[in-house]
């Protein structure tokens, strides 16, 4: 069967027949397949093309009282062989109403209202006489409904995986755009993905039943093409392999299929091209040419080999730097010359010069100048190869903020945005106000994306700033259920809210079961109590921990308020109450350390000051977190356990170029006595080792020792008992990097070191092993899944100081973030 359909071919002038006959008959105008164009109605009389009678009970649409001496006058509008569309929208359509005098003129704008209609692939306008008038008959075929979108022939994409490029939907009226911007978006798809040779077609398939049809998305995906080798030509003074890497588009390896490279898009590729010449820029080659790139394909048709021609010409320095236009009176030159890293003498770098620029633009940015424009003139020296620089400021109108508007917000309130930025209205615009706004907005976690635009207010000298966010779910709940080969089955269960009912606040409960401790835990936060620069934090807990000596089952509460000082610096006081029970071991000679394994309660009070500049405080790549406590338990505020606690830790991050990110940490922890009568119990001491301190040894099986029988005989043989130390000192350093971006797999290599060290121990001073610094040290490597149940952690540690007990590599897998 054939489908006519409305295409830009059919869109061309298509002859629109009028019969006018002066006797009973009928005229007929008819568009199939296309729409009508304009086309003159004959004046005189021709043969009367027959129309069917309507049936005796056909109902009339509409009718006119017969009116004499006018025949042409339309006394009915009837619409005929619509069954999804009603009559009344077709008849809303038209020009010609019923009342008016026919005028075959208006048939072509008739013809082409109803065809804009979208409904139909074929239109028939007829003129039927009646005694009182004449009957204007609209015939049309509608168009079928779409049952089902198929596709055919995707092994290596999925449905789902194509999904959003599935324009064409079912229960819907067939559309071609439709079907043909669907086999569009499908073929770029499988291009993204690598199959460059990838063909698809479509089919409409109508249904047994009639009235309806299949699309059918034909793909034949063809074999996935690969880059094979990316060869550069005149590539002398820069590596080409230093090259390679500031591209997208990489060769393909043995991995291609898990990672991706060796993917050939060409919208990449252009932007390679031009990462390229930037490259070069930034290292002073500013007459470099790269020619246009030779793109093969393999006989088989499974590789692609690129080919770039590069002219690199010489390396130039930096010349004189000068400054002019409208310079500030509170600035000198020589003082805006200290704030740039371009120096003269250096080599010529254009990134370092964009970033110049923006050192620049934010003293008058700061000051209120947000239009001042910062336009870099250069002088090109060929006999000595050098740029002059000259900085040319066009400062612009010094402007206040008039209004700030925040949008995009559904669920947020304006308020938790707002108490985040660092600009006002009223005051003068800053740009280093608003990109600390926008940090500020981004690191609250709520939002996918955070743009801050600016607009010209209703004078000159004003402003309008915008801050559009994009709200992402706040809320999750997890399960999760895994294995380690230390902690055996671990269980995990989360219900969480971040922003809770949109004011910023939030609410958890979390349980954690394992075969070495279980966790159930209720938490609120809110960083902004009762509106002020006060946040109020509680927690409540019960937790069991096994030690492998001893089992620590503790219950108790948190409660904290704190304050911001400035901007990032926290200081928090808090009281904590918990109750311990410690239960020893029964055949480790737990006799001889009865006075250790100490049940009680704990009341202690904290202090603590936090200066946390991260990008993001989940999963931060840029920025330092430096933390440091106090924690004091002394006899008057009535706890059993007497001591004081002082733990410090400061996190490093730093961004590199491919997405690495370089980390570091450092931890320091100290536990006094208080009083001599009563000695520190054992389950409040340092026990370091593990997932989460030092990779690569058992979960706390690093610390002091003792002797001890293996059961009360007296000839018992002997064994060592981790008693714990009450000193600690941890260091983490990791280097994380991109392995497949988009499932959100990452690796990591990384180098621990750290220990417990007893009463009688300093800081890096270990007296039962020979370590260096004495610290144990260890090496490793690992994966990192972001996935939708939270992060996964896989890693192998491997020990570089071994001890007998220690295997020589050891994996662990964890659910959760590390620092």
């Amino acid at each position: 069967m054939r489908h006519p359909v409305l295409s830009r071919k059919s869109l061309l002038p298509l002859l629109a027949v009028v019969l006018w006959s002066l006797v009973p008959g009928s005229v007929q105008a008819q568009v199939n397949g296309g729409a009508p164009s304009e086309a003159p109605v004959p004046s005189s009389p021709s043969p009367a093309t027959p129309t069917p009678a309507r049936p005796p009970d056909a109902p009339v649409d509409e009718e006119a009282p017969p009116e004499d001496g006018d025949p042409d006058r339309v006394v009915e509008i009837r619409v005929e062989g619509n069954k999804r569309v009603e009559a009344e929208a077709i008849r809303r359509a038209l020009r010609t109403k019923v009342g008016q005098t026919l005028d075959a003129s208006k048939s072509s704008e008739d013809l082409r209202a109803v065809w804009a209609l979208g409904y139909f692939t074929n239109v028939e306008l007829l003129v039927q006489r009646l005694p009182r008038g004449v009957a204007y008959v609209v015939r049309v075929e509608e168009r079928p409904i779409v049952r089902a979108v198929n596709l055919k022939g995707n092994e290596e994409l999925s449905r789902d995986d194509l999904k959003d490029e599935l324009d064409a939907k079912p229960n819907t009226i067939l559309d071609m755009e439709a079907v043909r911007s669907t086999v569009k978006k499908i073929q770029a798809k499988y291009v993204e993905k690598g199959y460059f040779l990838a063909e698809v077609t479509h089919q409409i398939k109508p249904s047994e039943t009639g009235g309806s049809v299949d699309v059918i998305i034909i793909i034949n995906e063809h074999a996935k093409v690969m880059v094979k080798q990316i060869t550069f030509i005149g590539a002398e003074k820069v590596p080409a392999q230093e090259l390679k890497e500031t591209m997208i588009t990489r060769e393909g390896g043995y991995f291609s299929f898990f990672t991706g490279e060796g993917t050939y898009r060409e919208e990449a590729f252009q932007r390679d091209l031009a990462v390229i010449q930037i490259a070069y820029f930034d290292r002073g080659f500013i007459n470099v040419k790269i020619d246009k790139p030779t793109v093969q394909l393999s006989a088989d048709k499974r590789y692609i080999y690129i080919t770039l021609r590069i002219e690199e010409g010489e390396a130039y320095d930096i010349g004189k730097i000068d400054f002019s236009g409208d310079l500030l009176d509170d600035v000198s030159k020589e003082r805006m010359a200290q704030l740039m890293k371009s120096t003269p003498g250096q080599r010529f770098n254009r990134s370092q010069l964009s970033q110049d620029i923006v050192g620049l633009s934010d003293v008058y940015y700061d000051r209120g100048y947000a239009y001042a424009n910062i336009n870099p003139v250069t002088s090109v020296n060929a006999n000595n190869r050098t740029v002059d620089l000259t900085f040319d400021v066009q400062k612009g109108p010094q402007v206040t903020i008039e209004r700030i508007n925040v949008v995009g917000n559904s669920k947020t309130r304006d308020k938790v945005i707002r108490r985040e930025l660092r600009v006002y209205e009223g005051e003068l615009y800053s740009g280093t106000g608003v990109r600390r706004s926008k940090d500020r907005v981004t690191a609250l976690g709520f939002f996918e994306t955070v743009e801050i635009t600016q607009s010209a207010g209703s004078t000159d000298d004003t402003i309008v700033l915008q801050v559009e966010v994009k709200e992402k779910a706040t809320g999750t709940f997890q399960v999760g259920l895994g294995f380690s080969n230390v902690e055996n089955f671990i269980f995990t269960a989360q219900i969480a809210q971040n922003n809770f009912l949109g004011w910023g606040q939030s609410v958890s409960a979390s349980a954690q079961i394992s075969g070495l401790r279980s966790l159930v835990q209720l938490s609120f936060y809110d960083p902004y109590f009762l509106d002020t620069n006060y946040l109020l934090s509680a927690e409540f807990f019960r937790v069991q921990a096994d030690y492998d000596g001893f089992i620590r089952n503790s219950t108790g509460g948190t409660v904290s308020i704190g304050y911001q000082f400035i901007d990032d610096l926290l200081g928090t006081i808090g009281y904590t109450r918990e109750w311990v029970n410690v239960e020893a071991g029964s055949n480790l000679g737990a006799v001889l350390l009865a006075n250790q394994f100490l049940s009680g309660t704990t009341s202690a009070a904290r202090l603590s000051l936090s200066f946390d500049r991260r990008d993001n405080r989940l999963f931060p790549s840029r920025g330092f977190i430096h933390f440091g406590s106090v924690e004091l338990a002394p006899d008057f505020l009535g706890g059993t356990f007497l001591f004081n606690r002082y733990t410090a830790y400061s996190r490093l991050y730093f961004p590199m170029p491919l997405g690495f990110v370089f980390k570091t940490n450092a931890t320091i922890g100290y536990i006094q006595q208080l009083d001599s009568n009563k000695p520190l119990p054992i389950s409040e001491l340092y026990y370091v080792g593990g997932i989460n301190s030092v990779r690569g040894y058992y979960l706390r099986s690093i610390s002091p020792s003792v002797k001890v029988p293996r059961s009360g005989s007296p000839d018992a043989t002997v064994t060592d008992f981790l008693v714990g130390g009450n000193k600690q000192l941890v260091f983490n350093f990791e280097l994380e990097f991109p392995i497949f971006e988009k499932a959100g797999l990452r690796g990591v290599l990384f180098y621990d070191a750290g220990n417990a060290f007893a009463s009688n121990e300093r800081f890096f001073q270990d007296r039962q092993n020979d370590l260096p610094l004495g610290l144990f040290h260890s090496a490793g490597f690992g994966f990192r899944w972001f996935s939708p149940i939270g992060p996964l952690r896989f890693e192998w540690g491997i020990p570089l100081t071994r001890r007998p007990e220690d295997d020589r590599i050891l994996f662990e897998f964890t659910i959760g973030n590390f620092f």
